[in-house]
């Protein structure tokens, strides 16, 4: 069986900052799902429109008459590109399935198929129902699958039994992605070319403001071998010479983390790297063995320093951690990346005001600001439009700059105005300026600094 599998374009607004921030990732579900297919015999092709910057003109012409299922994924910001492109295929290739899969799709499954945007849906992980797919067999028994039946109703089959572990899956077809097209955050990386990795499912933490749906609340994770393995692979086929991990928190299991560096430093494996991390799942001694294995960079979560905020959220963390963690990362030689949010539940301007003071004097490199958004499927979605803090639902403007929540503390005007004065006030201080031209020791790394603030700078001049 052939399948087209596509990562749709995305419109980001010109006043949001992930607009020149934001990395280009490879839709790394999608390479493990036609890597699974093609170990099995089947074939697989991905179109990766964001990264390649195409329209759906160009897409058309990926689908040939050998194509039978087309695959499209999809997060709550791009869904409506994403159903709009679906339509665009229904039209003028009938014949051919659509399949849709992605968080906003398994959140909104049985509407899709409803009003025949889609054929299907696979709801969360989708390993063991494309193959399934793949091999025709009835659809009543493909886990996780939302179908229509002959007679207009949908269905909604069971959830798998369990979820797969990670390494059993296949390498993810690298080979099917435009390798050349990808790279990491503004700011994240001090070499190129560099590549962005996700090597587990799942959050140790269960923030409200997160989707845990997908994957299970249990963590899962790629061993330690396996991820050296990949980053061979990178290194030796592409070049790669900095991976940029963007698991969730790639520092909750440190044992792994541990066997990781010890495999980068005996295989003296020359590249660089960064993380996320959660302040409560690092110590002094790991920060300092994965300094020695290439970490130059870690961004904390620190979201805000008011602890009814953080208690509303449930991010279950004390500010009163905040302070050790940054000293012991400072101590490292580890880079700082802090990611903030304002918009919260029980936030006030004066937590805001807080927040952004808290993050000019902490010394750290990059600070990244987001308005809190409620994104369908989470917590803090339920809980807004329970209560009626919906601004709207048009999902275009769920992209972490606009704000979604009317809440009775803060008015949205109110938080868009301190989420432009954040950035302004944070890269535009002449001390972050002279401090941060100090710390650079090469010319490749002057470059790239460089790069990053002018891109930073420009956006924030754009958005006042």
């Amino acid at each position: 069986m052939r399948f087209l599998f596509i990562n749709p374009n995305r419109y980001i607004a010109r006043d949001n900052i992930w607009g020149v921030v934001n990395s280009i990732t490879p839709p790394l579900g999608l390479a493990i799902l036609a890597a699974v297919l093609e170990t099995n015999g089947h074939e697989a092709e991905i179109v990766d429109a964001y990264a390649e910057n195409i329209s759906s003109e160009q897409i058309m012409s990926a689908i040939t008459s050998d194509t039978e299922v087309i695959g499209i994924t999809s997060t709550t910001p791009e869904v409506d590109s994403a159903i709009a492109l679906a339509r665009t295929i229904r039209n003028r290739n009938p014949d051919k399935k659509i399949l849709m899969g992605g968080v906003h799709p398994t959140i909104f499954h049985k509407r899709l198929v409803e009003d025949n945007v889609c054929d299907m849906v696979i709801r969360g992980e989708a390993e063991k129902a494309i193959l399934r797919l793949a091999e025709q067999q009835p659809m009543k028994d493909i886990p996780n699958l939302t179908w229509k039946a002959e007679d207009g109703q949908v269905v909604v089959n069971p959830e798998a039994d369990e979820f797969v572990q990670l390494d059993d899956l296949p390498m993810p077809a690298y080979h099917k992605l435009p390798m050349g097209k990808y790279r990491s955050a503004i700011g994240a990386a001090i070499r190129h070319p560099s590549i962005g990795m996700i090597t587990s499912r799942g959050c140790p933490g269960k923030c409200t403001f997160c989707y845990s749906g997908m994957f299970g609340r249990k963590t899962r994770f790629l061993s330690a071998y396996n991820v050296y393995q990949q980053i061979l692979f990178l290194k030796s086929s592409y070049g790669i010479r900095e991976i940029s991990f963007y698991d969730d928190t790639f520092t909750a299991n440190q044992k792994r983390v541990e066997q990781l560096c010890n495999l980068l430093l005996s295989k003296r494996l020359d590249v660089s790297w960064s993380c996320f991390a959660r302040v409560d799942t690092v110590k002094p001694e790991i920060l300092k063995l994965m300094k020695k294995a290439g970490c130059h960079q870690i961004m904390y979560g620190f979201e805000t320093t008011d602890e009814n905020v953080l208690k509303a959220v449930n991010k279950r963390v004390k500010t009163s951690q905040y302070a050790d963690v940054v000293a012991w990362t400072r101590n490292a030689n580890i880079d700082i990346r802090g990611a903030f949010m304002l918009g919260s539940p029980e936030e006030t301007e004066d937590s805001m005001r807080a927040t952004i003071e808290y993050s000019k004097k902490i010394g750290i490199q990059y600070a990244i600001f987001n308005i809190t958004t409620p994104f369908p499927g989470t917590d803090l979605f339920a809980w807004a439009e329970e209560n009626g803090f919906l601004r709207h639902k048009r999902w275009q403007e769920y992209d972490l700059s606009h704000a979604i929540l009317n809440l009775p503390t803060v008015s949205p005007e109110a938080v868009e105005v301190s989420y432009r004065a954040a950035y302004k006030e944070f890269y535009f201080r002449g001390s972050y300026i002279l401090s941060h031209l100090l710390s650079l020791k090469t010319w490749d790394s002057v470059r790239i600094r460089v790069e990053a603030a002018r891109n930073i700078f420009m956006n924030i001049v754009r958005g006042q």
